[in-house]
């Protein structure tokens, strides 16, 4: 287990009580504690109610839909929390997806930082940790005490459509050593960090979200590439780890999913890394488990191979399908009742550590969160955090003289961003327009011209057009993206791209201010972008063939 203990306690004196809970629950209680699941609506509802009483899960997962305001948002744990307290006897696992970047559930009282990809290419370990930290105590502040997070994925695939952004980078002991920071900090918040997507989705080319991506490799390369950042993990006392659903048939000898494997979750995970804490599945109403499965058939599979917390999104027909189906496991031996029970003191012995729940005179009880001043002290530099992942997150290629061309050239940008368009208004000496406006603002080009495109979504077609137009119109072209740029790296259609890897509010800010000349990015963070440069001809590589900036 992690090594967060509360004053007073330790670590023999929680697993005395969970052993000393589990032994006074009943089976209903044991596999609801096994369950996490979604919730309807914004508010406490009777669906929500009618939920937690049927079920008694041991944990909800929450999405944009269940969030509004600051106070509505702790208004609606607090209520589930005394709903499971009624009805289970013992509180719940708030968990959500909050990886920063562009996965990001609650969107105001949290500070938004940049994701994973902008902190690896600033390879800081120390600020991946106040991220963490300070990401750890707003999420407990609201009411969250689980974040599914960090992605411990490498980013081998250029072509991975799930993962890239999301990923601290492409060399494995940069995300260990990433990932391993992270997690001191949000756990050292008292928040359990869940390491994803164990053994590695890395290296797909398809979204487990819509199919079942395989990976052809073998256990040599596994241990070199994917294992790395989870064994780190467990080393610096990750509390949770998450299942990937990709198949490594190389390895296994079928076509399962990892979720399904006894030899990754048990073997591997339980064995070779020695990992004692939670193993929870990755969504198993995802097409890749879905599209394979009954559900119920798909959680007990998971159970057997050794996970201790089945997820699933939604509380439709699943959650009554996946209980009975766990139950009338127990009941007939397919799965022993030991087994259970020794995911339920695991998931009852971190609810205690981390302060969810206490044991007082017998009786359990919600523990409150309470925030010291050291903590505020803390939340106080969440802006300066952010802004320092932002500003060294960014990260360019190509000559620096299309970045910077100085001297009398003339510089267009075209951008959608309302946020960015005013930053770069704010230097007299650019042009800015919106993508509508783009033939209009190059008219009339000078012999100097080079033209900023910025973009989120990686629409190759959109950019071959400007890219071509820029040749033709014989102006410098560099790419300005906040998204996912592995698509563009990849085509060969730019030589020359800012990379914010990152769409918030702050990292647009620094991609402004760092295009205005404020300061200067990253040239090589070790990150391995797949880039094809256009062909060598004169115009590719200066941008200009009238009137190079080179000249």
């Amino acid at each position: 287990m992690a090594a967060v203990f509360f004053a007073g306690c330790g670590k023999d004196q929680y697993k005395r009580e969970a052993r000393s809970i589990a032994a006074s629950m009943s089976l209903e209680q044991k596999v609801g504690q096994m369950m996490m699941i979604g919730v309807p609506g914004a508010a406490m509802n009777s669906g929500a109610e009618t939920i937690i009483r049927s079920y008694l899960p041991g944990g909800v997962v929450l999405f944009g839909h269940n969030l509004g305001s600051n106070e509505a948002i702790t208004q609606y744990i607090g209520d589930l929390q005394h709903s499971s307290l009624r009805h289970s006897g013992i509180p719940l696992f708030i968990s959500i997806d909050q990886e920063g970047g562009r996965v990001e559930r609650i969107r105001s009282g949290v500070t938004q930082f940049p994701g994973n990809m902008a902190a690896g290419v600033s390879g800081d370990t120390g600020l991946a940790y106040e991220w963490g930290r300070i990401l750890g105590l707003e999420l407990r502040k609201a009411g969250v005490n689980m974040n599914l997070a960090p992605v411990l994925d490498v980013n081998v695939n250029p072509s991975n459509p799930v993962i890239n952004t999301r990923s601290f980078g492409s060399d494995p002991r940069l995300v260990a050593d990433m990932g391993a920071s992270y997690i001191r900090g949000l756990q050292d918040s008292h928040c359990i960090s869940v390491g994803k997507h164990f053994p590695g989705h890395g290296d797909t080319d398809k979204d487990s979200h819509y199919t079942l991506p395989v990976i052809r490799r073998g256990m040599k390369r596994l241990e070199r590439v994917e294992l790395p950042p989870f064994r780190k993990a467990v080393e610096a006392g990750v509390e949770c780890i998450m299942t990937a659903h990709v198949s490594y048939p190389l390895i296994t000898g079928n076509s399962d999913p990892a979720t399904f494997s006894p030899f990754f979750l048990t073997r591997i995970l339980r064995g070779d890394l020695r990992f004692k804490g939670l193993v929870v599945t990755d969504d198993l109403e995802m097409a890749a488990v879905s599209n394979r499965e009954e559900m119920g058939e798909a959680a007990v599979r998971s159970i057997v191979a050794g996970a201790d917390i089945v997820l699933v999104s939604s509380y439709g027909p699943a959650v009554p399908a996946i209980t009975d189906a766990v139950t009338r496991a127990v009941v007939s031996k397919r799965v022993s009742a030991p087994r259970i029970d020794d995911s339920v003191r695991r998931i009852l012995e971190a609810k205690l550590s981390y302060g969810i729940m206490r044991l007082e005179e017998g009786t359990i009880r919600a523990d409150g969160f309470a925030v010291t001043h050291e903590d505020e002290r803390l939340l106080s530099e969440a802006g300066r955090v952010n802004s320092e992942l932002s500003r060294r997150g960014l990260l360019y290629f190509g000559d620096m003289k299309l970045l910077y061309p100085g001297g009398d050239a003339e510089r267009i940008f075209v951008t959608s961003s309302r946020l960015l368009g005013d930053i770069l208004s704010e230097d007299k000496g650019n042009i800015v327009c919106r993508p509508a406006n783009l033939r209009r603002c190059t008219a009339r080009v000078r012999e100097k011209t080079v033209l900023y495109l910025h973009v989120v979504r990686p629409d190759l077609e959109r950019i071959r057009a400007v890219s071509r137009y820029c040749a033709d119109k014989e102006i410098g072209f560099v790419l300005v993206s906040s998204g996912n740029p592995f698509p563009i790296t990849a085509s060969g259609l730019v030589g020359a791209g800012l990379l914010s890897f990152s769409n918030t509010d702050e990292s647009i800010r620094q991609l402004g201010l760092c295009l205005n000349g404020r300061f200067m990015p990253m040239r090589d963070a070790g990150l391995d972008l797949g880039i094809k440069y256009p062909p060598q001809s004169r115009r590719a590589r200066t941008g200009f063939s009238r009137a190079g900036v080179n000249k």
